[in-house]
């Protein structure tokens, strides 16, 4: 019974944490340490964003100047990369552990995502397929070489294949990215390379990190990442990068009803001559791309005829008419009950006063008439 318990926690636990990305900023000064840490033991860091805000210094004639608010030539990202993506926690100086990004007095920002080992594609050869508006999953996710960030391995290409829902498309950001080059001055000298293709043709290729890091988003549904590497072994990290589902996914048609436009914002449903949409009672409807979900919620309702339209807008009149004539019903019984109780209690109430006011005159009257009669 004990180790039962034990199992069905453990069950809990990873059920819990499955699927766990969060989101974490923390900020400090320049000369602070800083502390990247994720709260479950198989979570590892991704470097999101690196900003500096630089302080006020005081020159020696008393001039308050603003630092610049530019990194110089060594960007922190790079870094923050080398200490602390793919681990689960770390420190950091800006001053001492990346001394060529010195800007002076000011405070550093770092966002940063805890990601659990199984939103992480790692392995050769994968093929991610993103979950339709019909299943359910994930949407979002992370991919990185085989040995990250302690080392990649080469000799072959290493591919991985994300296809997303129809009418979707796929954004990829490169969070990090570490290795071999010949000529860091110019990209045609990689020696070892990161590509993207779309359909086939790439579309983005580096073998270096930039800052911001570099976003791609694909022309289709499908698109391949593909890391080149000369040597069997390499002691660098690799890379990271973060995946996307964007765009919303085509809705169904409505029946009796047709596509009349579609972008990647905007989509115009009209119903065929004499139909309706039964919520609004019009031809058209209009639906408009939050993102990735849109404005209203799925299947679209079909359309029907407007007789059958005007029918049932009767059939909702009359049902809340029935409705309406139902509560008010139920609303008057009480109350004449309730007056009608008032009216009988206020009769019995004056009947009782008049018998005693009657009373008391013939009280009245008989102590009068009383000594009158003995004195005759």
């Amino acid at each position: 019974m004990f180790i039962l318990a034990w199992i069905l926690v453990f069950i809990q636990v990873r059920r819990t944490i499955s699927g766990y990305i969060e989101i974490v900023q923390t900020s400090d000064c320049n000369s602070c340490r800083l502390m990247l840490t994720c709260k479950h033991l198989n979570s590892i860091i991704a470097i999101l964003d690196v900003e500096f805000t630089p302080g006020h210094v005081n020159d020696t004639l008393g001039n308050t100047s603003v630092t610049p608010t530019l990194f110089p030539p060594v960007h922190p990202r790079g870094c923050l990369n080398q200490r602390c993506s793919g681990v689960n926690h770390c420190s950091f100086i800006l001053e001492e552990d990346c001394p060529g990004s010195d800007l002076g007095p000011g405070t550093l920002f770092v966002k940063y995502a805890c990601v659990t080992e199984d939103r992480i594609k790692k392995y050769c050869n994968s093929e991610i397929v993103l979950p339709s508006k019909f299943t359910t999953g994930i949407s979002e996710g992370f991919i990185q070489n085989p040995g990250y960030p302690r080392f990649y391995s080469g000799q072959r290409e290493c591919r991985w294949k994300i296809t997303a829902p129809s009418q979707q498309r796929i954004r990829l950001t490169i969070l990090d990215i570490s290795v071999i080059v010949d000529n860091v001055s110019s990209e045609e000298e990689c020696t070892d390379i990161l590509q993207i293709k779309d359909t086939g043709q790439v579309i983005y290729s580096t073998c270096r990190q930039q800052n911001p890091p570099a976003k791609v988003i694909s022309g289709s549904e499908s698109i391949e990442v593909v890391l080149t590497s000369r040597d069997y072994f390499n002691p660098l990290r690799g890379f990271l990068m973060h995946y996307t589902a964007v765009g919303c996914p085509m809705p169904n048609l409505p029946q009796d009803g047709y596509l009349v436009y579609r972008t990647d914002e905007l989509a115009i449903f009209s119903c065929c001559v004499g139909y309706y949409f039964p919520d609004t009672g019009k031809r058209t409807k209009s639906l408009r791309c939050l993102g990735a979900y849109w404005n209203i919620s799925l299947p679209i309702l079909d359309c029907q005829k407007a007789s059958l339209l005007q029918s049932n807008q009767t059939q909702e009149i009359i049902i809340k008419s029935t409705k309406t004539r139902n509560m008010v019903t139920e609303l008057l019984a009480p109350v004449l009950l309730i007056v009608v109780l008032f009216i009988i209690n206020g009769g019995i109430l004056f009947y009782i006063l008049r018998a005693r006011k009657r009373q008391t005159l013939d009280e009245m009257n008989d102590d009068e008439l009383g000594p009158i009669t003995s004195s005759n």
